[in-house]
């Protein structure tokens, strides 16, 4: 609690930097600029950069895998800005530094409110100024800022709210990647069982996490198999599917349906990726239907359709 807000202080006090340079950019151009530029300084001492790093983690970062990591050179560069954005949270200060800490922050912060409410008052009375001078000649207008001047404080505003979003996508990214790797080997090894669901559950699946294991509910071999590569049903395609010897609706790959319990020590059971049940439902689908799964062309996975072939007749 206090590491964040000395970390959002100080984030604060370097955006009031960054907008006193600016203001003095433009001390030459009309005075509504700056009086902008201070009042998106005061609405930073209000909002902290960790509500778009949430937002960022709520949005996620794209991937094309539940397994794929972040990219490897953006993770290594939020890495190296990390202790300069959030040193409190980051370098992990406590006791005496961090009471120190936050008494600095809190002074220089203070500082800071008491300039952007001089700095608002003085460009809020230019700015009438101004307008009174135009009303009474037209001609009277203020320059503008010029383009260099304009693309540098659009690119900090943008990257203002862009890099926190980002970071916390990344992090979001690398957490869940940790959390899956973690479930996979908790699980790796656990026996799996596998029973006749009950009928007339329908055509949907379900995927339960606890403590104590990993329930799958009312799944087909079809959906097992997507489940093994963490890919969509149709993702995955086997010559059964066109032979035509039986429909689909009754083939040994949509019936019957089963509910599948692996009981083991699952570290981190909120939000399961099913993904970690891989190595589990390979090996059960090996040793009880005899499949064999390949996957089509030379990508490797996760990637690609898949092709399921039979090693044998199914049990």
């Amino acid at each position: 609690m206090i590491s964040g807000l000395v970390d959002h202080l100080w984030q604060s006090c370097c955006c009031c930097g960054v907008v006193w340079l600016f203001a003095t950019m433009t001390r030459g151009d009309a005075a509504v600029v700056r009086l902008w530029l201070w009042r998106i300084a005061a609405l930073k001492l209000l909002i902290p950069f960790s509500l778009l790093f949430a937002l960022g983690a709520w949005l996620g970062f794209p991937s094309a895998h539940s397994a794929d990591p972040a990219p490897p050179d953006i993770v290594r560069t939020f890495s190296l800005l990390a202790p300069f954005a959030s040193p409190a949270r980051i370098l992990g200060w406590s006791g005496l530094p961090l009471a120190f800490a936050t008494l600095a922050a809190l002074a220089a912060s203070a500082a800071c409110a008491y300039g952007l409410r001089s700095r608002l008052r003085v460009e809020r009375k230019r700015v009438l100024e101004e307008a009174a001078r135009r009303e009474l000649d037209v001609d009277d207008i203020q320059t503008r800022p010029g383009f260099i001047t304009s693309a540098l404080v659009s690119a900090c505003m943008l990257c203002a709210v862009s890099i926190p979003m980002l970071a916390g996508a990344v992090h979001d990214r690398q957490h869940r990647r940790e959390r899956l790797i973690a479930n996979s080997l908790a699980l790796r090894d656990a026996p799996v069982v596998m029973a006749p669901a009950v009928h007339g559950m329908g055509a949907r699946y379900r995927v339960d996490a606890d403590l104590h294991g990993v329930s799958v509910r009312n799944a087909n071999i079809h959906d097992l198999v997507a489940i093994v590569y963490g890919v969509k049903r149709h993702s995955v395609i086997t010559p059964q599917m066109y032979s035509g010897v039986e429909s689909a609706s009754r083939s040994w790959l949509h019936w019957p349906r089963y509910d599948i319990r692996i009981q083991a020590q699952v570290p981190d059971p909120s939000d399961f990726d099913p993904y970690a049940l891989r190595q589990n439902l390979t090996k059960a689908l090996s040793e009880q239907f005899g499949l064999e799964i390949y996957v089509n062309g030379d990508c490797q996975p996760p990637c690609g359709n898949y092709h399921l072939a039979l090693a044998e007749a199914p049990l």
